[in-house]
């Protein structure tokens, strides 16, 4: 139990270090049992983009398209596994993962299925606190919900399923007294996204990732993208990747860092949701709209990157970065295996800078 509670908490550092913070086979759930084949890197970075990565002691992969058009691709390193890190390598993205949550439930939204106004005791009717909380709260981290710690006694553990995390994780929740009166103030916790995960699979009737999958994943053709716990055991998908450096317990890392994915699906990604493919056009600016003033925070994504908007990501070795400018038709992403968390953000900062000029 103490290890499993050492787990959490650094989990929930890293996450907040890098601002994000951070089993079925992919055979069985999607159309593609066989893992995608990757390609080297092209040299398309310039000296002077070569000289910014070698500056953060980079290795990873960087990946920049302006107008439909790559402007930036970059791969160095080695994988878990040992093999060489390709532009197609699929890592573990931390706290990005917070914005595919947020758009399942503005989807869930679109759909009449349920509504950002909705206060908890629709969905957790136990919990003390629920009338006074609503899903507008959950994503723009304004809850007032308590942030797992190590002092919260919740039974997570590796053996237990998704199912008795969850349940324990939320009898644990449930029980607490709130920070701050919900909606009076910005909060950065993890558990507002894992809770509405968790609404998510209540409402949609499937397991969240599933969802994810069926609504976003598949349509988008994105092969390259699933979850940590589905795809840490099946070494022969993304070139045998393994994720032994993120100890994420079935369920914990559900809506706030479980996704795993790649440059070219994430490409897509930002594209789609930024164009009215994922969800409408109405959610996509719920999304990127701030909602805390002075914060920079709207649902599962930061408003005032440069322009743009986007997320950072930390979970267990790995650091990761995305961001779209639509005004530009820009977008980057970068993820690291070697790179400390909160060196992502002036990675980012610098390749904006060197990209965007």
């Amino acid at each position: 139990m103490k290890k499993i509670i050492i787990l959490l908490l650094s989990f929930i550092i890293l996450c907040s270090l890098a601002a994000c913070g951070q089993q079925n086979s992919v055979a069985e759930n999607t159309a593609e049992a066989t893992a995608p084949e990757t390609t080297a890197a092209e040299p398309t970075t310039s000296a002077e983009l070569e000289e910014t990565i070698r500056s953060h002691d980079f290795e990873g992969v960087i990946y920049a398209v302006r107008d439909g058009k790559v402007i930036a691709a970059y791969a160095d390193g080695k994988l878990e596994s040992g093999e060489d890190i390709t532009i197609d390598a699929s890592m573990p993205i931390g706290s990005v993962s917070k914005q595919f949550c947020a758009a399942a439930v503005m989807l869930l939204q679109d759909q009449g299925k349920l509504s950002v106004n909705d206060k908890l005791d629709k969905y957790y009717p136990d919990y003390p606190e629920s009338g006074r909380i609503t899903l507008h709260d959950l994503l723009s981290m304004r809850s007032g919900i308590p942030e797992l710690t190590e002092e919260s006694g919740a039974d997570v553990t590796l053996e237990h399923t998704e199912e008795e995390n969850l349940s324990a994780i939320k009898q644990w929740v449930f029980s607490q007294k709130l920070t701050f009166e919900p909606g009076s103030t910005f909060a950065y916790a993890n558990i507002n996204y894992l809770l509405l995960s968790d609404i998510v699979s209540q409402v949609s009737g499937e397991r969240y990732i599933d969802f994810l999958r069926d609504s976003f994943f598949t349509p988008l053709g994105m092969i390259h993208t699933g979850s940590i716990i589905e795809l840490a055991d099946d070494p022969a998908w993304a070139q045998g990747a393994v994720y032994n450096q993120v100890d994420a317990q079935p369920g914990l890392t559900n809506g706030c860092g479980d996704i795993i994915s790649n440059a070219a699906d994430i490409t897509l990604w930002l594209n789609a949701l930024s164009d009215g493919r994922a969800v409408s056009a109405e959610s996509y600016n719920a999304m990127t709209a701030e909602h805390s003033s002075g914060e920079g925070y709207g649902y599962g994504m930061y408003t005032d990157i440069d322009g743009g908007v986007g997320h950072y990501g930390a979970i267990g070795i790995y650091s990761a970065f995305d961001y779209i400018d639509t005004d530009k038709n820009f977008t980057l992403f970068a993820v690291s295996n070697t790179i400390y968390p909160p060196e992502i953000n002036g990675l980012a900062e610098d390749l904006l800078t060197d990209l965007m000029e």
